[in-house]
């Protein structure tokens, strides 16, 4: 039984012991007035405990149901007048004090809300609501030194072609920043009352956003919404409720984009969706880990965030989940933790929480996760990003310091979508990366590869790869201070191979752009491998060559009939007859490696080459970087002893 209706019996009972002359009166009028309420006829309900109210003016009960008509109807102000008024009465119960602090809290009146919190505390409060007393207590004065100390927020709302009439919320952003997708609430003219949420995409111009246009694909007349669309815009996760195909009242679902349309959704799978409620899910930068609020058993609080890991696809299309974890107690309380939003640097979170100290609603709040997997303590973002109200829905591009963010803020309209800058403390590590098209070389026609990125730091390996669309094309998410191995791979063709460095701790680098050329399986034809890396001087391979040196054991293992030779090339640092050895022993280091995975060594040749065939000048750095290279060439397709 919660606490408002407590107090509608409270006010019944005093009206039933009420006594002196025109009791019996009185009392038929407030008993008339309940009735009413409970009918939800509240201008009846109004007319007749005014009336009571001039009969006694000091009448408790009737001030009472005066602050629940109030707060049925959302007449904010009045609800707190009341309630200030039935606390000066003496035969006030505590609960009356409990009642305004949270509903003075709700509206952002901290000190107020402080003030009869601890008047709460302080009489003879109920065990059931010491707990919850105690955090309207905190949270008011979290607020009170929140609005002491502003941040800086400065809201541009998106404009006509992203706002409309109805309530747009839910953005979610390619980590590109050229594509929008959002949620909007429509309701329809033929059904007055009657709204349904429906997808919405728009694409970035030279002149701002686009006019956003329906995801028809998706769109149905059930309510599809709370979306999180994927770094490169193929695969969108979704929030979809009372579907004949759920599991539970919400399911979380998704769609692919496939020659040039969204396919039919499909729901996530038992592993993500339980008899319960999941939902606003939040795919990573690489598309391997799924985060979502859950009230599934086995958490916190009532709504909890949590984890899955991707591991894969079925034969049929359908995502290959590990067991999903909770957060832990790092990021959940015994409320609710919703909305959550995972950087494109797969470290920072952002989401909203009503147990944490805040302002009041749900509030916005940042953590991030360390090296061995637990959280950082999450830290508000502060007023007025945060307000009285429920912020949610916040995505952040990839630079780290423009976020977008749903708000009713302004009088008079509804929900629109907002951009602004974080400020400098709330602003997770920024990212960038490398898009391209993979074409066959000669040709140009378009080749769907496999592009697969090798975080090369020993601390912190990890691999994520992303399949090439029909036309080629691809975006793959590049975090800063790492190196990276970055291969293309498609059968019949030799693999492609690069080495970054991404540092964004200067000016903001833009994307790495390549196109890249696949060069078909055939004598003659070769491919350098620039992730192949020796000590100075040394012919040792060192770890950060195994990512590039197993991408060729597994070319090697897919292609058995060809016979290739391992070429060791130098830049022009040291004498000519010097350079010519080292290069030979670092071929030869290679062939031991592939020799040693299982590949028969009559397909395997060796050869060093020195200085004498450069791809580049040695007058700098970058120039002699490219000529100390591991080249493979094809010398046969066929070998008959081995067939």
């Amino acid at each position: 039984m919660d606490f408002r209706i407590i107090l509608v019996l409270i006010s019944l009972s005093l009206a039933l012991k009420a006594t002196g002359q025109g009791s019996k009166g009185y009392a038929r009028q407030f008993d008339a007035a309940v009735k009413a309420f409970e009918q939800r006829d509240y201008p009846k309900a109004t007319e007749l405990c005014k009336k009571v109210l001039e009969m006694n003016p000091s009448g408790l009960d009737a001030m009472l149901l005066m602050a629940e008509i109030a707060k049925d109807t959302g007449k904010h102000e009045d609800e707190i007048h009341w309630l200030q008024s039935a606390s000066k009465n003496p035969s006030a119960p505590p609960l009356v004090s409990y009642r305004l602090a949270d509903v003075l809290l709700k509206n952002g009146r901290y000190a107020e809300a402080y003030d009869a919190a601890v008047h709460y505390l302080a009489g003879t409060p109920s065990s059931s609501l010491m707990a919850k007393a105690w955090e309207i207590r905190e949270k008011a004065e979290f607020g009170m030194e929140a609005v002491k100390h502003p941040v800086d927020f400065i809201p541009v709302n998106l404009g006509d072609s992203i706002n409309s009439k109805w309530d747009e919320y839910w953005p979610s952003l390619t980590i590109d920043g050229q594509m929008l997708v959002f949620t909007r609430l429509i309701g329809w003219e033929q059904r007055p009352g009657f709204h349904q949420e429906d997808f919405y995409s728009s694409l970035r111009g030279e002149e701002g956003w686009r006019q956003a246009q329906p995801l028809t694909d998706l769109n149905t007349e059930l309510n599809e919404g709370a979306q999180s669309i994927s770094a490169d815009g193929k695969l969108l996760f979704f929030t979809l409720c009372n579907d004949m195909g759920g599991y539970g009242s919400c399911d979380i679902y998704f769609s692919r984009w496939i020659d040039g349309s969204w396919t039919s959704p499909l729901n996530a799978g038992r592993a993500i969706n339980t008899q319960g409620w999941e939902g606003q899910p939040s795919i990573s930068a690489f598309g391997d880990v799924l985060y979502f609020s859950s009230n599934r058993p086995g958490g916190f609080g009532q709504k909890d965030i949590w984890r899955a890991k991707l591991s894969g696809w079925s034969a049929e299309g359908l995502p290959l989940w590990e067991r999903p974890e909770n957060l832990g107690d790092s990021i959940n309380t015994t409320g609710d933790e919703i909305s959550p939003f995972i950087h494109y640097n797969g470290k920072d979170l952002f989401f909203s929480s009503d147990g944490w100290p805040g302002m009041g609603g749900y509030d916005l709040f940042r953590s991030v996760r360390k090296t061995d997997g637990t959280w950082t303590h999450p830290s508000n973002l502060g007023y007025p990003v945060n307000t009285h109200g429920n912020e949610q829905g916040l995505v952040i591009e990839r630079n780290g310091k423009v976020a977008y963010l749903a708000s009713g803020r302004e009088s008079g309209k509804g929900m629109d979508i907002y951009s602004f800058e974080l400020d400098d403390e709330s602003r997770p590590v920024p990212v960038t990366y490398i898009r391209g098209q993979v074409v066959e070389i000669g040709t140009g026609e378009p080749v769907e590869a496999l592009v697969r990125l090798t975080a090369l730091d020993s601390s912190h390996m990890f691999t994520a790869s992303v399949p090439a669309g029909g036309d080629g094309s691809f975006i793959i998410a590049l975090p800063s201070d790492r190196q990276y191995a970055f291969h293309v791979s498609e059968p019949g063709y030799l693999f492609y191979s690069e080495h970054f460095y991404v540092d964004l701790s200067g000016p903001e680098s833009g994307p790495v752009v390549r196109r890249i050329e696949l060069t078909p399986v055939k004598p003659g034809s070769r491919t350098h491998l620039y992730n192949v890396f020796f000590p100075t001087n040394g012919v040792d391979i060192l770890a950060e060559s195994y990512p590039e040196l197993m991408q060729l054991v597994r070319f090697m293992c897919e292609n058995p009939s060809l016979h290739i030779e391992v070429q060791g090339h130098t830049d022009n640092t040291g004498g000519e007859a010097y350079n010519m050895d080292l290069s030979e022993r670092r071929a030869s280091s290679v062939m031991k490696y592939l020799v040693d995975k299982g590949i028969s060594p009559e397909r395997l040749t060796a050869k060093g080459y020195g200085m004498s065939r450069p791809v580049s000048d040695n007058l700098t750095e970058e120039g002699r970087s490219k000529n100390r290279r591991t080249t493979v060439e094809v010398i046969s397709v066929s070998l008959p002893d081995q067939q």
